[in-house]
Formats: C-alpha cells, structure tokens, sequence
C-alpha cells in the first residue's frame, strides 16, 4: 500500500495578524502600514514598516520580514527576512518564530542550522500553532536537528491533528495504518484520514480511496473509493489517479461481462 508523505513539513506562515499593540501611536502606523499594503502601496507599506521595525516594535519586524519573503514590488531577500523575523521571535511573535525556523531549516538567507530550526518550533508550538506543532513531528520522526524520537512525534503530530492541521492529521492516519510506533489500527487511520479528506487533503482522500478498495477498517466499496481517488485525482494526486484508472476499467470490464451474457440481461 503507498499511503505517504510522513516528512513533508508546512510551508511559510506570511498571514500577518495583528497582536498586542505596545502604543496607540504604533498601533495606528501598523494600520496606516497595512492600509496602503492592501492597496497595493507595498512602497509606502514597507516605508512605514522600516521605521517602526527600527524602533523596535514586533509587529512591524514580523510584518517587514514577511513583506521581504514574499518579494515582488519589494525584491525577495532571505537575508533580510531573516533579520526580523529573528528580532520579532525574540519577542515572542509565533508566526515570526515559526518562519524563523522555516529559513533556518532550509538555509535560506541564513545559515543553515536544524538545532535552531527545531528550537524555534517548539517556541511557536507553545503558543498552540498546529503548523509548528506538525513541523516539530517532522523533525523528531525523521531525526532532523534532534534524536529522532517516534513517541514525541507522535506526540506533537497529534497535538497538531487535535488543532485541525489536515497534514497531521493524514501522518497520524498512516502511523496508524502502518503500524510505526504502536500496533496497526485500522479504524484509527481512518477517523484520522477522513478528518483531513473532509478539508480536501489530497493524500487524506486517496487514503480513504485505498481504504474503500481493499476493506480496511470499512466494507469493501467501489463506489466510494471511486469518489475518494477522484477528489484526489483532480488535485493532481498522482497514486489516485492510478487506482481510478483501475477501479474504471474494472467497472468497465464488469459490465462488459454483464452485456454479453444473455441469460444475465434476461434475469436483469
């Protein structure tokens, strides 16, 4: 069975939110910052942004660094990104301390440190961010920055599963249906997977499509693993659209059978 996909880890948190605003003052530049970003004003934004940044406010050292990832008007540079994602972790920003650990872990404008990187999960994983809480299953499953530690990542995957995180959700599925750190629990795997397949995770739903065809935890079902490897199929999930291509020309063939048997069409 493939059912994989255990070390893939979330991707940049760039939504910019709003926290605590240290003085009315700056909270009313921040705002001025992002009124012109949305009006597409990046110029102006990232004017605003510098001089509250350099004045040491978290939310706009949050907001320049992302504005800095995100490239565009203002060219890409990893390095500066980092430099202020770095200063507003420091003051306990989880979105900046969760990017951190993103351009840490992949060495991007930053010297490459996994050690860092996991730190820097596990200071945005304390404030309950499923994406940090699935990223630090990650490292302790595969061992990247720290002992690798099967129970422990299994931990934090659940912890990011119970927060509604769908890649988390489909790993904890597959440790399940694997049986890697506990016995094989077929139900379990899929509770799990149907959670993550109900928020159009493609490797949720080509799960619960291989689950439909051989019988696992549930009846064997055609139909239904038909529905699930096309939701996944048509989100370019390569192994779905290999076991729909199966289970049609079974149908096909099946019903091929059934037309050129008279006595069946006769009993029909």
């Amino acid at each position: 069975m493939t059912n994989r996909a255990y070390t893939k880890p979330a991707c940049f948190f760039l939504t910019m939110l709003f926290i605590f605003f240290a003085t009315i003052t700056s909270a009313s530049n921040i705002i001025e910052g992002w009124s012109a970003y949305y009006k597409g004003d990046h110029h102006r934004a990232h004017s605003i942004w510098s001089k509250e940044a350099a004045e040491g406010h978290a939310e706009s050292q949050f907001a320049l660094g992302a504005l800095y990832t995100e490239g565009g008007v203002i060219p890409q540079d990893f390095s500066l990104a980092a430099k202020w994602f770095k200063k507003a972790a420091e003051q306990n920003v989880p979105d900046a301390q969760f990017n951190l650990a993103i351009l840490y872990s992949q060495g991007l404008g930053i010297e490459q440190d996994l050690a860092a990187a996991a730190h820097w999960y596990q200071e945005a994983a304390k404030h309950n961010m499923a994406e940090a809480q699935n990223n630090l299953g990650v490292i302790y499953f595969s061992g990247q920055g720290v002992a690798k530690d099967m129970d422990k990542a299994f931990s934090f995957f659940q912890e990011a599963a119970l927060n509604g995180n769908p890649q988390a959700q489909t790993t904890l599925g597959t440790m399940y249906m694997d049986g890697l750190g506990m016995k094989k629990d077929y139900y379990s795997a899929f509770e799990w997977f149907d959670k993550a397949a109900t928020q159009n995770f493609a490797e949720a739903q080509y799960n619960l499509g291989v689950m439909y065809k051989e019988g696992l935890a549930v009846l064997k079902n055609r139909k239904s693993a038909i529905k699930w490897f096309l939701k996944a199929s048509k989100q370019g999930h390569a192994g779905a659209d290999q076991g729909l291509n199966q289970l049609l020309e079974e149908e096909s063939t099946a019903r091929s059978h059934t037309y050129n048997n008279p006595q069946r069409r006769r009993l029909g």
